[in-house]
């Protein structure tokens, strides 16, 4: 059977239609503003940062946030007022916890992230900025740590001697890592195949880490090398604390911006780049981490985009 629309029920339609495609321009609007005009409307440039986990970013003893990102991010905003001709533009910033960085930026509760590690999974969430440095994870012990889990960790473990099936269980060990670190999965399953069963010891930060190995909750702790050595350095029980030399991964750090907001995610690249050409960078990274080798130098080098 053949239906008519009435009149009335045509009008309905456009009306609806015509609705919707209003809401959706609005949306679009809202959308394309971006973060330039967030922060032209707002007169503040909020910058996130969470102390835990791979950002290199610390409070010190006076309650103040300082390490290689914030002394970095510092440099962008400082960048970005000169970009966005903003000199009166408030910076501030503002710790989020490791579990709602991301989330916090895509609310708009933040405007970028000061460091975090790019993955594909972070991607569907936020976009990243031109890296602005790596971070190696190490692995802190108890001087008294048993030999052989040491000796897998160093990668000194002499070769294994013959085993007849059924005849030897997997030894188990106890590893803390900060809650969702990346480093969990590969830990386990490279120490999975050393016959080590693993139970995963989730921490907040890095200086719970370092007391669970301290109150012997757990057998070893990874985690950033700077973070570590920061945290060992402040610890009571340093004397009967080791960190080991050996490097388990290597990770590249970078700004996390909002997705599907170009005119800003360039605004920070053109800012990175800027510094990563300027002699401010050697003097920054020396301050918070080490004196920058060849390889370094030769990385921010291939990281700065040209002009």
């Amino acid at each position: 059977m053949r239906h008519t629309m009435t009149r009335s029920t045509r009008r309905l339609l456009r009306a609806a239609l015509l609705g919707t495609m209003l809401a959706c321009l609005g949306m679009g609007g809202a959308l394309a503003a971006g973060t330039l005009d967030k922060l032209r409307e707002s007169g503040k440039f909020v910058i996130g940062y969470a102390t835990e986990g791979m950002t290199l970013a610390q409070t010190d003893q006076t309650g103040k946030v300082a390490g290689y990102a914030i002394a970095l991010c510092t440099q962008v905003a400082e960048a970005a007022k000169g970009e966005l001709k903003l000199p009166a533009l408030d910076v501030q910033f503002v710790q989020v916890p490791t579990n709602e960085r991301f989330t916090a930026l895509v609310q708009g509760r933040i405007d970028m992230l000061c460091g975090a590690v790019p993955t594909l999974a972070r991607r569907a969430e936020v976009s990243f900025s031109i890296p602005v440095g790596f971070v190696g994870v190490n692995a802190v012990v108890r001087s008294d740590a048993p030999v052989r889990l040491v000796q897998v960790l160093t990668g000194d473990e002499p070769p294994a001697p013959l085993i007849w099936r059924g005849t030897s269980a997997p030894e188990r060990r106890s590893l803390a890592v900060v809650s969702g670190s990346i480093v969990e999965r590969a830990l386990i399953d490279r120490l999975a195949d050393r016959r080590i069963a693993i139970d995963v010891v989730s921490v907040k930060d890095t200086s719970e880490g370092v007391q669970a190995v301290v109150d012997r909750r757990a057998d070893a702790f990874f985690d950033a090398r700077p973070l570590l050595a920061d945290a060992v350095a402040h610890s009571p029980a340093k004397s009967s604390l080791v960190v080991l030399d050996r490097l388990f991964r290597r990770e590249l750090l970078a700004l996390a911006v909002r997705r599907n907001d170009d005119d800003f995610r360039l605004v920070v690249d053109r800012a990175l780049s800027k510094i990563y050409r300027s002699p401010e960078l050697p003097t920054m990274y020396r301050t918070y981490l080490k004196e920058p080798d060849r390889e370094t130098i030769e990385f921010f080098e291939l990281m700065a985009l040209p002009d």
